[in-house]
């Protein structure tokens, strides 16, 4: 019986290295007598240049303008068209569903908040909050609610 169990687990190890874990991939042979030299590239350095501005002096560096572009239009019973006159828009939610939308809209709204609710190509309810011509505007109206809406972002019309 313990030659039995030995044997057993004898087999057990026999077959784990066996079938353990190897490399599928193909090595490449070389050839005798090859002389092949292995290279590193060495790292290049690069320093970016602050732009200057007239009087030879640093201006600050524009932030990179970070939207997401979509063919929308103004959801079913909305009336205000003012939004769809500016560029960029600060969306503050994205729905599903029309009346969840409409729901935290009207909150928006009882604070004061002009906000308009759109539809995109795909059915989505995205609720704006604010509308700029002016990326910078827009990326400052984000700042100010994030607190509030720390997902908010810049839409921009395909």
């Amino acid at each position: 019986m313990k030659q039995t169990t030995r044997l057993m687990i004898v087999l057990g190890l026999v077959l784990m290295t066996v079938t353990s874990c190897k490399t599928k991939q193909k090595v490449a042979e070389i050839p005798a007598g090859a002389k092949i030299v292995a290279t590193v590239p060495a790292p290049v350095a690069v320093t970016p240049t602050p732009p200057k501005a007239a009087d030879n002096t640093v201006s600050a560096v524009a932030e990179p303008e970070i939207t997401r572009n979509e063919n929308f239009a103004l959801a079913e019973g909305e009336t205000n068209t003012d939004a769809m006159k500016f560029k960029y828009h600060v969306v503050v939610g994205s729905f599903s569903v029309q009346s969840n939308a409409k729901g935290l809209q009207s909150i928006l709204n009882g604070e004061g908040n002009n906000s308009v609710i759109v539809v995109n190509e795909k059915g989505m309810f995205r609720l704006l909050i604010a509308s700029f011509n002016d990326y910078k505007q827009a990326h400052a109206r984000i700042k100010e609610l994030t607190s509030r809406f720390p997902d908010a972002w810049v839409l921009m019309q395909k």
